[in-house]
């Protein structure tokens, strides 16, 4: 593990490499205004999911008491306590054929739903939080886009501004007469990738782009105060570039999930050490992608003022052993330095969603109160605990000096080492002559056609990975491999995608990179995979991939266009510390937040206030017994800790914990 010295403005974001020194030193400048603190960025998703278990479509995934008609008192208190400021509803791929005419009106009526449209509202004035709705891009249409702005913020009196059904009136009978006044709208839930029915149905961006244009326009005719949002994803640029083009200059807010690093497994095929590390240094690479999205916007529409809105984000750790790292330490100091990325006004960020608040399999509180269980706080939720108790409303300037740690790369993360490097894509076409091999071992009929590999599934679940092409490659390199892949009713839940990796095959290296995602039927699709080698790569792997899990009948078709060297863009190393600061307005009080990189041990750091020492300081740390730890056995492994904090000389000297989150309070 390198060290080096690095000087961090963890704020703007500027790195410069200088002499090593001891521990890390941390400079407030409070009187360097940076902006306001954006509330809608501590934001969370509720569930409501339709046709489904009792614990989603009645109980809100545990927040709402069908019973007794009302919100669950015991997670009011803890949305409260952990400053929910916008809650986002129904929730992921559930919202794709979500009907919302069927949660609404009287309970009794649907046995199945009583968990609607005014429930959730009813919970989210309960905890004192705005409301982003998702519409339903596979069900409905622009009509059904005004009425749900007719229901939720026309008067009741009626004036029924669509005609038809009063749905304001339908409101009012629910016992709701004034106007819910909800704003914000998102259209749609990762459209692009179409739904999980059979047969599977995938909306085009060009279709989507017009039906977003029409459900805007169709909803600001009742309400001109509603805003609504449309997908623009990283990875997904074809689908970008058509919607913008389309659609950019009307958008309200463009819409983004962000879920790095990802891993999915329960054979502890990586180590607990790199799941960790690649946690912590994958801030970098999450203000990459803002960059590049909002560049790409800009390219796109000219404009500079279209906000995101990151209504999902988190770890993407689909797996349960050897522990569920979506729920361990390290993955909340993931989380926390996720918010410190998105309190940077240079992200324009207008709101942002942790996926996802109470139950299911993300949820950072767990427990049914109507079973008796006593909700227990998981990791995650103390980060935003944190925030909400110490964290003021003017955020400032602050740098971090301190030394550093190299990262190889994995899950998603790409590696960070020695100073900073810009991306370098060179021109050169490094496929030359290189032809698909077919292996045998599988039940899947494939043939080439020229220089295309055509796929049959037969109907199992099957995992094909049978056609490759080898490249000779450099160590610590990035390859850019660009292909199409064309689908005839490939009906399955798992895609046709490229895997691009380590040649030497996952099972050794456990290094890869997977994209594409198509299915169902569908024209050539250009599909971009990014993949960096390891330090010891002699050569990479590209195959025809669909992954087990789920049964898949069609075919799929792969062609592969061109393979490109590029030079990875990199951070540099990952700091031991990085901060952010912000004033209370009420009292004046500066807080600081600290997140301990080092796994190894603690940080002794030292903060100086520019223009002033301070009179009183505390602190507060959040920790456990381990970077992999869960509250799921025992609900006090990782907690909350006062943590000592001492004056030395001009400033305020504290020991940070080994892989710590610290509020540090300190009156002027």
């Amino acid at each position: 593990m390198a060290r080096l010295c690095l000087i961090l403005a963890a704020t703007s974001g500027a790195l410069i490499v200088g002499a090593a020194t001891e521990g890390a030193t941390v400079r407030v400048s409070p009187q360097k205004v940076l902006g306001t603190v954006n509330p809608l960025v501590f934001g969370n998703n509720m569930l409501a999911y339709q046709g489904g278990r009792d614990e989603y479509s009645n109980r809100g995934s545990g927040i709402w008491d069908p019973e007794h008609r009302r919100p669950v008192p015991e997670y009011v208190e803890l949305a409260k306590r952990a400053g929910i400021t916008i809650s986002r509803w129904p929730g992921g791929c559930g919202a794709h054929q979500y009907d919302w005419t069927k949660t609404v009106g009287p309970v009794q009526e649907r046995p199945q739903m009583k968990f609607g449209l005014a429930e959730f509202l009813e919970a989210t004035q309960a905890i004192g939080a705005q409301a982003v709705l998702t519409l339903a891009v596979y069900w409905g249409g622009p009509q059904q886009g005004a009425d749900i702005v007719e229901y939720l913020n026309s008067p009741a009196d009626g004036s029924n501004p669509n005609g038809g059904q009063d749905w304001a009136a339908v409101r009012a009978a629910q016992g709701h007469q004034e106007p819910f006044g909800v704003v914000y709208f998102e259209y749609g839930n990762e459209s692009y990738h179409g739904t999980h029915t059979k047969p599977k149905v995938r909306v085009t961006a060009e279709e989507y782009a017009r039906q977003y244009l029409e459900y805007r326009r169709a909803m600001k005719a009742v309400d001109p105060r509603v805003q609504l949002g449309a997908l623009v994803q990283n990875g997904q640029w074809d689908w970008n570039a058509t919607v913008l083009d389309l659609a950019g200059q009307e958008m309200d807010f463009a819409v983004e999930h962000t879920y790095v690093p990802g891993y999915r497994g329960n054979k502890g095929e990586v180590p607990a050490r790199t799941i960790a590390e690649a946690c912590l240094a994958c801030d970098a690479q999450i203000q990459r992608t803002y960059d590049r999205l909002l560049a790409f916007i800009q390219e796109h529409t000219g404009r500079e003022d279209l906000p995101l809105a990151i209504t999902e984000y988190n770890g993407a750790f689909v797996q349960e052993k050897p522990v569920p790292y979506r729920q361990c330490l390290v993955n909340a100091l993931r989380n926390a330095e996720h918010v410190r990325v998105l309190l940077r006004p240079r992200n324009r960020i207008l709101m942002a969603n942790f996926w996802q608040f109470a139950n299911e399999y993300w949820g950072m509180v767990r427990g049914y109160v109507h079973r008796g269980e006593t909700p227990v706080r998981q990791a995650n939720y103390y980060v935003y605990q944190m925030y909400h108790e110490h964290f003021g409303e003017t955020l400032v300037d602050v740098a971090v000096e301190c030394g550093g740690w190299d990262f190889g790369g994995g899950v998603g993360v790409v590696a960070r080492a020695g100073a900073p490097t810009e991306f370098r894509l060179f021109p050169e076409n490094l496929l030359g002559p290189a032809k698909w091999e077919l292996r045998s071992g599988t039940q899947v009929q494939q043939r080439l056609e020229g220089d295309v590999v055509v796929a049959e599934f037969p109907g199992p679940d099957l995992n094909y990975y049978h056609a490759r092409i080898e490249l000779p490659a450099e160590p610590n390199t990035g390859y850019r491999v660009t292909g199409w892949i064309k689908t005839e009713n490939l009906q399955s839940a798992r895609p046709a995608q490229f895997q691009v990796g380590d040649a030497r095959g996952w099972v050794v290296t456990k290094s890869c990179r997977i994209g594409g995602d198509v299915s169902g039927t569908t024209d050539w699709t250009k599909v971009e995979t990014d993949y960096v080698t390891l330090q010891d790569t002699k050569a990479i792997e590209i195959i025809a991939r669909k992954l087990e899990g789920a049964p898949a009948t069609g075919k799929a078709f792969y062609r592969i266009e061109k393979v490109q060297k590029f030079t990875p863009e990199s951070a540099g190393a990952v700091p031991y510390v990085s901060a952010t600061a912000a004033v209370r307005k009420a009292d004046g009080m500066l807080t600081v937040m600290l997140v301990n990189k080092n796994l190894d041990g603690p940080t002794q750091t030292t903060i100086l206030i520019e223009g002033q020492q301070g009179r009183a300081a505390r602190a507060w740390s959040l920790v456990g017994p381990a970077p992999e730890a869960t509250n799921l056995k025992d609900p006090d492994a990782i907690k909350i800790v006062n943590t000592p904090i001492e004056k030395a000389g001009d400033g305020w000297q504290v020991t940070l914990p080994a892989c710590s989150l610290t509020a540090v309070e300190i009156a002027d």
